[in-house]
């Protein structure tokens, strides 16, 4: 066998139990927010159920993808692969634009105090970003249907015969490639690393302060203000030890750096894997932009089916860093409590 065929049996392998992991997983974590309220309570893991549908519809993308594999390469037609790219557009500058806005609101949570970030990220802005997002998708998707015939290039007619292979015409215009590349996806790595760093530098800082515990012979005094910014929080900022006389401490206050602790573990995880998927099609992208003969055509389809993966790790970092999702994960497999 050659290696064209060596490397064909390697995709059919590798997408296979990508796209099966990628939908059940996902939709496990879907699943799970669904059935553990207190995974709904607060307004900023909305994102994380948002990334979460936006990585389920990746791997629906790639389930899609089966029948052009096993079965035919151009089986859907002009109109199928127009919307497998539609689809592709969609989810995957959706999901990314979603670690964006999940990497400013952990910055937002380390730039003042707890209860002004929880009247900032209110439910009702975040659903506001959430359709944001979506209503980005759709347009970048939108944009290369609507050009699809305009930016067909003169003489290639014949190259994009669509009843033999999936190929885009806008994506072989150098100019609508690029704006494409800025916007679904340099573009919102960008902003994410800008957004870590911030975070990372306010994180040390939030460190270096030492944390200073109420005394019991202050709190009656503050008890007004604390009882003000629980109304304020809602049931999330409310979690705290019962009051009692002269000696309770809120939860949130036993241990100040609690959360964002958790915040950065998990905004870590996220961005860490970002990078290790993304970045390296965005340097071989930005190569092949400006150098028509260093593109390769397998290479391409690794470093795609990578970014892909990112789609596919995330269940388990939910898993690893949010303790509701780990444990409701061990209850539906294991039926233990």
């Amino acid at each position: 066998m050659d290696l064209a065929s060596n490397l064909h049996i390697l995709y059919v392998v590798a997408g296979s139990i990508m796209a099966i992991v990628t939908l059940i997983c996902n939709m496990a974590t879907v699943v799970a927010f669904f059935k553990v309220s207190f995974l709904r309570q607060k307004p900023s893991n909305l994102l994380i159920l948002n990334l979460s549908c936006a990585d389920l519809g990746v791997g629906l993308i790639l389930v899609c993808n089966f029948p052009q594999v096993f079965v035919k390469p151009g089986v859907y037609g002009k109109y199928g692969c127009q919307l497998f790219n539609f689809l592709a557009n969609l989810f995957v500058s959706s999901g990314m634009v979603t670690t964006v806005a999940i990497s400013m609101d952990r910055f937002l949570l380390l730039s003042g105090d707890y209860p002004k970030y929880l009247r900032i990220q209110s439910k009702k802005r975040i659903m506001c970003i959430i359709g944001g997002i979506w209503l980005y998708g759709i347009l970048l998707g939108t944009s290369e249907v609507l050009l699809w015939d305009m930016l067909m290039p003169p003489g290639l007619h014949d190259y994009f015969d669509f009843s033999r292979d999936c190929r885009s015409p806008p994506k072989h215009n150098l100019v609508y490639a690029l704006v494409l590349f800025v916007l679904g996806v340099f573009g919102p790595l960008l902003a994410i690393e800008s957004f870590s760093i911030a975070f990372l530098v306010q994180l040390i800082r939030k460190f270096r302060k030492p944390m200073v515990h109420p005394s019991s012979d202050i709190m009656s005094s503050q008890n007004a203000n604390l009882n003000s910014s629980r109304s304020a929080a809602g049931p999330i900022g409310s979690s705290s030890v019962p009051m009692a006389q002269g000696a309770a401490i809120p939860m949130a206050e036993a241990d100040p750096n609690k959360r964002y602790k958790k915040a950065a573990i998990l905004l870590g995880a996220i961005v860490l894997v970002v990078n290790i998927c993304t970045l390296p099609y965005v340097l071989y992208a930005l190569i092949t932009i400006f150098c028509s003969q260093c593109n390769n055509v397998h290479l391409r389809d690794v470093l795609t089916y990578l970014i892909y993966l990112n789609s596919c790790i995330n269940p388990f970092l939910y898993a690893a860093t949010m303790i509701r999702v780990r444990k409701f994960y061990k209850r539906v497999l294991f039926n233990s409590q």
